[in-house]
């Protein structure tokens, strides 16, 4: 089994020059090394250009996606922004079967305000839920922004099949740790 965890974006808020931006940081590290320390599961974690909500471009990510190795025992892991595009990733590639898809806090524009288009034409054919091996969970804090809350809602009426994992006072999953994940994956 191996896992890959795609990272979501800057908030459109913060300093776009800032080069200390890694996308990658706070729980993803924490997940990667319980993953690889306790599970003997390797997990990658893409770096995607432009990422920012204004100038994210789907074929730029999907090209790096594209190396990744994933296979039938693979778990695909979307935080935020990454969410969606893990959740448009994977309808866009029918022949594509994996172990499990886990979508935590997804954002996929359901307002339409990505004004490239990124997540324009979301599938939501249901039989995607089929080409898991252990199903669809998405993981959410009642607590996060409008954006999120209404994406959530978005993907739960298009994907009657997903499993929903809903806390409270986590809000946009920005710590050091998501504990609540562990027990979703199925290892």
């Amino acid at each position: 089994m191996n896992i890959v965890y795609c990272h979501g974006v800057m908030a459109p808020d913060k300093d776009w020059n800032n080069k200390e931006y890694n996308p990658n940081r706070k729980w993803r590290d924490w997940l990667q090394f319980v993953v690889e320390a306790q599970h003997d599961v390797i997990m990658q974690m893409p770096k995607f250009p432009h990422a920012h909500p204004l100038i994210m471009r789907y074929d730029e990510w999907e090209k790096i996606m594209d190396f990744q190795d994933i296979n039938p025992d693979t778990v695909l892991i979307g935080g935020s922004a990454g969410g969606g595009f893990v959740l448009k990733y994977f309808a866009n590639h029918p022949n594509l079967r994996v172990k499990q898809v886990i979508l935590v806090a997804p954002w996929c524009d359901a307002e339409n305000v990505q004004p490239l288009g990124f997540y324009k034409d979301i599938d939501f054919d249901s039989n995607i839920l089929s080409r898991t091996k252990d199903g669809m969970d998405i993981l959410f804090s009642n607590d996060d922004s409008a954006y999120i809350l209404s994406s959530v809602k978005k993907i739960t009426q298009n994907l009657p099949g997903i499993r929903v994992h809903e806390v409270s006072g986590r809000g946009h999953f920005v710590g050091p740790e998501i504990p609540e994940l562990l027990p979703i994956i199925k290892f």
